[in-house]
């Protein structure tokens, strides 16, 4: 069908194809895409400088870390775990540790990173849009990316999302461009994109292969030529994955696009075990903790996961996920007849967290979706569309598909990928409501609304910015954002603190990992243990500083030694201030054959908020 009869066929599409098909856009278009991405870098701007920082984001601290062993040398090694991080793709460690050269600071490298690439997600989302709809729909798409409260906040966090919802709709937009046009270059260049977003987060690896698959079904060329592409997107993109291939191969012994799966497994067994031997959990201190609904509190609270994630054996060795090298649980884990029914149970569990966190009002519910509903049903597929919006619709099937090794399903990072995508189909919702108010007025003969300054500007305006204002309050309480709010900044205060005490690297216990990062520290998980096994893994860990958090419930023995104390002469208590004592009970461990520290002006930490 040519661009003019897909026109008659559809108003919605009226400006797209034919449009985008020119292979010298007007410098009007230029200006336009530059002031939408000089706006969306000054709105995440803003927002930074309003809503602050305080520490470093669990996970960035990770990749921040990873970054910075990788500029001294030490290699590939992480902060959450000893030897290689192979749960990590390396992109973006390596791109904070190019931007730490300007800004001579980790965390700050990574949330550049984020920014200036956040900045960037109107673009591909405009040329989606316009390209499955029309220019219109394309600048609405544009302008809801550059504003949605979520998107805005992940641009300065030290979380690979915003990055990688970049870089995966940039090589998107370049699938649907090929879908079109049947052009060996364009999914050359696929090949590439989804090659650069692998290095960023694996799951891009399972879009490409739905990409692949269009490419030898939906062209209308010959079998050859269907063959010929497909296989040169391919090349392209292990091209781009074989040194993370092969640096998972040589820490694992085991052929595998990503680690992630295998760890997730290696718990979930885990978890399995201790459901089925009820019981023995009390000898260790544990207890039936249920899991809780506020946002800043983990969702792991479960006794059976806490063992799977945290437990040791009575040699002290550690046995849970979080206790041992990812690199040996990749070894040791090999998917059986008996992991499909667990990996069965899985998708069961978390399916329907995942539906319900479609209804959320951090995304937008229920206006976004139900824009997006009317986006993609309002009028039928036909022409070169349809393939274009096909693939566009089963890429949102792949979150679904990685939450069958999801641990924490409550975890509401696994569902931000879905708001970049509703934009796209929100946008032609709004465009559609525009013409349908238009249309109506006119019938009615209702003059002021058939203005199209109203029924196609005002009215269709007006839900948009219900739709960017309403998930404001409830995108800042999410925990994920919660952990880099300015009230966590004490944490980074005591560590920074911490780390002005030393003259060499120090290993601290602690639930979470940013106040170590901060501190230059090694980290090191409690152990989900008697109390007893405890103080004995406190030498064997060599911990030099134990953080206790006020308020946290992780077993009894931690319970205790936040009310009683620690119970051994070596536990020596630090005085804080105010500001850090609400929050933090800490100790200095001194091991076996240290010297205690004998000047109580060294035991005080001078933080404030």
């Amino acid at each position: 069908m040519r661009p003019t009869e897909l026109s008659k066929a559809d108003p919605s599409v009226k400006s797209g194809q034919a449009g985008e098909s020119t292979n010298n856009p007007p410098q009007r278009l230029w200006l336009m895409l530059a002031l939408i991405v000089a706006a969306s870098l000054a709105v995440r701007v803003a927002a930074l400088v309003y809503w602050r920082t305080g520490a470093i984001e669990s996970e960035g601290a990770e990749y921040a870390r990873i970054a910075e062993n990788l500029r001294h040398g030490v290699g590939y090694v992480g902060l959450a775990t000893p030897g290689p991080e192979v749960n990590f793709p390396p992109l973006f460690p390596l791109l904070i540790a190019g931007t730490s050269f300007a800004t001579h600071n980790y965390e700050w490298a990574g949330r550049l990173v984020s920014l200036l690439l956040g900045a960037l997600l109107p673009l591909p989302v405009f040329g989606i849009a316009s390209r499955l709809f029309n220019r219109g729909v394309g600048f609405i798409a544009a302008m809801l990316s550059l504003l949605h409260p979520l998107l805005v906040h992940l641009s300065f966090t030290v979380f690979s999302e915003g990055p990688f919802f970049t870089m995966l709709l940039s090589a998107v937009y370049i699938v649907v461009r090929a879908l079109n046009q049947s052009s060996t270059r364009l999914w050359l260049l696929a090949g590439g994109a989804f090659g650069l977003s692998y290095l960023l987060r694996a799951e891009a690896s399972a879009v490409f292969g739905i990409a692949v698959v269009f490419a030898l079904t939906t062209s209308e060329t010959d079998r050859t030529a269907k063959c010929k592409r497909a296989i040169s997107a391919i090349v392209v993109f292990l091209a781009f994955a074989l040194p993370e291939l092969i640096f998972i191969y040589r820490s694992t012994g085991k052929v595998r696009l990503e680690g992630k799966s295998a760890i997730f497994l290696y718990a979930g067994r885990r978890t399995s075990a201790a459901e089925t031997t009820p019981g023995w959990y009390e000898s260790v201190g544990g207890r039936h903790e249920v899991a809780s609904s506020e946002p800043n509190v983990p969702s792991w609270r479960t006794w059976q996961e806490k063992w799977a994630f945290y437990g040791i054996d009575a040699h002290l060795e550690g046995m849970g996920m979080a206790m041992r090298s990812f690199a040996e649980e990749n070894r040791e884990t090999q998917l059986t007849l008996k992991d499909l029914f667990l990996i069965g149970k899985g998708v069961g569990r978390n399916l329907p967290v995942m539906f319900q966190r479609l209804s959320s009002d951090w995304l937008g519910a229920p206006l976004l979706p139900a824009l997006a509903l009317l986006g993609a049903l309002r009028r039928p597929w036909r022409g070169l569309q349809a393939p274009s919006r096909l693939f566009l619709i089963l890429l949102a099937t792949v979150p679904f598909g990685a939450t069958a090794f999801a641990l924490s399903p409550n975890d509401p990072r696994y569902c931000f990928v879905f708001v970049p995508l509703l934009c796209i189909w929100a946008a032609n919702g709004l465009y559609e409501v525009g013409l349908w108010t238009k249309s109506s007025a006119v019938a009615a003969g209702w003059s002021v609304l058939a203005r199209p300054m109203v029924s196609l500007w005002i009215i269709p305006g007006l839900l948009g910015l219900a739709v960017i204002i309403s998930p404001v309050k409830a995108v800042t309480r999410l925990g994920p954002f919660r952990e880099s709010a300015p009230s966590s900044r004490i944490d980074k205060e005591l560590g920074l603190w911490i780390e002005q005490q030393q003259n060499h690297p120090v290993r601290i216990m602690d639930l979470q990992l940013p106040l170590a990062y901060h501190a230059g520290a090694q980290f090191s998980n409690f152990p989900y243990c008697s109390g007893e096994l405890a103080l004995r893994y406190l030498d064997a860990a060599q911990v030099d500083y134990v953080v206790l958090r006020r308020g946290e419930d992780f077993t009894r023995y931690y319970e205790d030694w936040l009310t009683r104390g620690i119970p051994d002469h070596r536990a020596e208590l630090l005085r804080l201030s105010s500001g850090a004592d609400a929050k933090f009970v800490v100790y200095r461990w001194h091991r076996t054959g240290q010297a205690t520290v004998g000047n109580d002006d060294q035991a005080t930490a001078s933080v404030s908020r």
